[in-house]
């Protein structure tokens, strides 16, 4: 009769949590638009971007709307040049090829004539990043790996990290010069804790991933005679604060069900969002081999 009596109360109590639901009507608060900044700059003699846009609303599945029509400047603290948006890219303006970073500066990015919230006040916004210089590459491997699933070639770095500072990197990986790391979530970023005034002997920095650990194929399984190429940035701890955020953000939550997002943070003032950097870089490059292929079979 107890038995009976336990079973009941746990059937009805089964149906109750089952049977209990009711439709919910989810409302967001719809925040303000906020500036998004995406520009970089370097020490090397090519075109750099600075892209401007504006958020969308929390339920839109759109693109950020550009912002045209900006005065944006960039200064070193004593020289200054006028960006110019590109007509066939609204929002994207260019610092030319001719004006490039000298180590040691500070730069700072300057927007003015915006009206993101059309309030018809006009809005000013700035950030700034300085330009500190990159210890060359002494040269890279590739070492074939094939654990927990995943089939990959280990990009190895041999390098010499100066002791007389504290360090930031971003490594980024090409692939017969077309870049294959493209997503701030797919560049690696690291510090000097544990190399600061060291030789770098075969550090595993970035990887050429052929089959990831679900077991589909990716278009980058290599072949004899591509070129693989390392990219070494040197960055602010800002940035590199950033770079770790955002993959924070945008990984994989364990436990499924943690804590609401925080914001990413940024550079940009004047509550915008987004990110100017500027850093120093340096590449080395490695041809595949018939040789290196036989280690993967």
């Amino acid at each position: 009769m107890i038995k009976n009596t336990v079973l009941l109360y746990t059937l009805i109590f089964i149906y109750t949590l089952t049977s209990c639901t009711e439709e919910i009507d989810m409302k967001f608060k719809t925040d303000r638009p906020q500036l998004v900044v995406d520009g970089f700059f370097s020490d090397q003699a090519q075109d750099h971007y600075v892209k401007l846009s504006v958020t969308a609303q929390f339920s839109s599945n759109m693109p950020n709307p550009p912002v045209s029509n900006a005065v944006v400047t960039l200064t070193d603290g004593e020289n200054s040049i006028t960006l110019n948006e590109l007509p066939a890219l609204p929002g994207t303006y260019i610092i030319p090829e001719l004006y490039r970073g000298i180590y040691g500066n500070t730069y700072t990015l300057n927007i003015s004539n915006v009206d993101v919230n059309n309030d018809g006040k006009k809005e000013q916004y700035a950030a700034s990043n300085r330009l500190n210089p990159v210890s060359p590459i002494d040269s890279i491997e590739l070492a074939w790996s094939s654990t927990q699933g995943q089939k990959q070639w280990q990009v190895l770095l041999y390098s010499k990290e100066p002791e007389q500072t504290k360090d930031y990197y971003a490594f980024a990986l090409y692939l017969n010069d077309e870049l294959i790391t493209p997503k701030i979530s797919e560049i690696e970023p690291a510090d000097d804790k544990f190399f600061n005034g060291n030789d770098v002997k075969g550090v595993w920095v970035q990887s050429v991933v052929e089959e990831d650990n679900e077991g589909e194929v990716t278009d980058h399984v290599l072949k004899e005679g591509d070129w693989v190429k390392l990219e070494m940035q040197n960055i602010n701890q800002d940035y590199y604060e950033f770079i770790l955020a955002v993959d924070e953000e945008t990984g994989i939550k364990v436990p499924l069900f943690s804590g609401p997002p925080a914001n990413v943070p940024t550079n940009v003032s004047n509550d915008g969002r987004g990110f100017f950097r500027v850093y120093s870089l340096v590449r080395d490059s490695i041809q595949v081999t018939k040789e290196m292929l036989a280690l993967r079979e």
